[in-house]
């Protein structure tokens, strides 16, 4: 008996985009975070957009933004764990005793190489968030987009 719920395999195809762009979507993350989280975020919308114009594409024509959301939450763990991979690489370059002393300077407090360090994976961790958040819902914006410019059938 056939699992599929007599979708064509729209259902198949949507989970199949979902992670490719989670694959695509870690190599860009890690790329583009080695230049700091905030590049991570801004590449998380485009990769969250890419995913979801195909997803929209590939689903159900009245599924749209299920369609983006189900893509989206496939391929944004993949590329939260290759974004973080990239900030922790490019902050192991800069080291640690370099983080403190930038920190000591901007706070005016010193703050030791353990602090800086801690502080900045919490730093990580917040734009790990942000980034899986953003990557989901510009994902289901983009596929209901799509779908509801899809001549329907």
């Amino acid at each position: 008996m056939d699992r599929r719920e007599g979708d064509g395999g729209r259902g198949d195809q949507v989970t199949r985009i979902g992670m490719i762009w989670g694959g695509i979507g870690g190599v860009i993350g890690f790329i583009v975070s080695l230049f700091g989280s905030f590049a991570g975020i801004v590449a998380a919308i485009f990769v969250g957009l890419s995913c979801g114009r195909r997803a929209g594409a590939a689903g159900e024509p009245n599924s749209g933004a299920m369609s983006g959301l189900k893509s989206g939450a496939l391929a944004a763990p993949l590329f939260a764990m290759g974004a973080a991979a990239g900030a922790v690489v490019a902050a192991q370059q800069i080291g640690s005793s370099e983080i403190a002393a930038t920190l000591s300077e901007v706070l005016n407090v010193e703050v030791s190489n353990d602090e800086a360090w801690n502080l900045y994976l919490i730093g990580t961790a917040v734009a790990a968030v942000i980034q899986v958040s953003l990557l989901i819902g510009v994902s289901a914006a983009a596929a209901a987009w799509v779908a509801r410019k899809r001549p329907s059938s």
